[in-house]
C-alpha cells in the first residue's frame, strides 16, 4: 500500500510505502517451514537498502537535484509486525522547509534568478537575487513588505525591507509526484520476489 499524508493546510507533508501485507511473496512463504522464518526477514532487509536507491534515481530523473540533497530527506525503515521479526519496509519522505532555489541550478541573472527544478527546461523568479544570510549561507531571496530597522546582520540599524528566502518542492511532495509511489510499490514487489526466489534456491526449496 502506498499512502500519502496530507498536513499543514492541506499541503503534501510526507508519503509512506507500508508492503505489510501487500507484498506478493506469499506463494514463496508457504514453503517456507519453522526452522527458515529469517528468509523473509533477509529479503526486506534487502529491499530497505535497495528501495531508498531506486527512489533517489526515480526523483532525479525528473528533478534537477543533487543525489546527496534527496538522500538526506528520505528515510527508509524495516518495520515489524506480530512478532519480532521484520515484516515490512516504510520509506518516507521528510518534509523541511522546502529547497532552495539556488539547490535547482539557480544563478543571478540580470533579471532576476534563473533555476531549474525540473530537468530539461529553466524558469526565472524575476526580481530575486542572490544574498549571504546571517547564518553564512548563500540563498535566493526577495525583498518584501515596509522598511523596518535591521536588529543584525550588516545591516543593523539601517532601515531596508525585510527579505524571504525562495523555496521550491520538497523531497516529500517529489516522492508523492504521480505515478512514482506505483512505480515504486512494483519495485519493492520485484525485489522481493526475487530476492526470495534466489534465497529458495540457495537453500534447494
Amino acid at each position: 500500500m502506498a499512502a500519502t499524508v496530507a498536513a499543514n493546510r492541506g499541503r503534501t507533508t510526507g508519503v509512506g510505502f507500508d508492503l505489510q501485507g501487500a507484498l506478493d511473496i506469499q506463494q514463496a512463504l508457504t514453503r517456507l517451514d519453522d526452522r527458515l522464518p529469517w528468509l523473509q526477514e533477509r529479503a526486506i532487509q534487502t529491499l530497505a537498502r535497495r528501495l531508498p536507491v531506486e527512489a533517489r534515481r526515480d526523483i532525479q530523473a525528473e528533478y534537477n537535484l543533487p543525489a546527496a540533497r534527496i538522500r538526506d530527506n528520505l528515510r527508509c525503515a524495516v518495520v515489524g509486525g506480530s512478532t519480532a521479526r521484520a515484516a515490512g519496509v516504510r520509506l518516507v519522505g521528510q518534509w523541511k522547509r522546502g529547497i532552495g532555489l539556488l539547490n535547482f541550478s539557480g544563478r543571478q541573472v540580470r533579471k532576476g534568478v534563473s533555476y531549474s527544478v525540473y530537468r530539461g527546461s529553466r524558469q526565472l523568479e524575476e526580481g530575486a537575487f542572490i544574498a549571504r544570510m546571517l547564518g553564512g549561507n548563500p540563498q535566493a531571496v526577495e525583498r518584501y513588505g515596509d522598511r523596518v530597522q535591521m536588529k543584525a546582520g550588516r545591516y543593523r540599524g539601517q532601515k531596508r525591507q525585510r527579505v524571504e528566502v525562495l523555496y521550491r518542492s520538497t523531497v516529500a511532495q517529489m516522492l508523492a509526484q504521480g505515478r512514482r509511489p506505483e512505480r515504486l510499490l512494483d519495485y519493492a514487489r520485484s525485489v522481493l520476489r526475487n530476492e526470495m526466489s534466489r534465497l529458495l534456491a540457495s537453500y534447494d526449496y
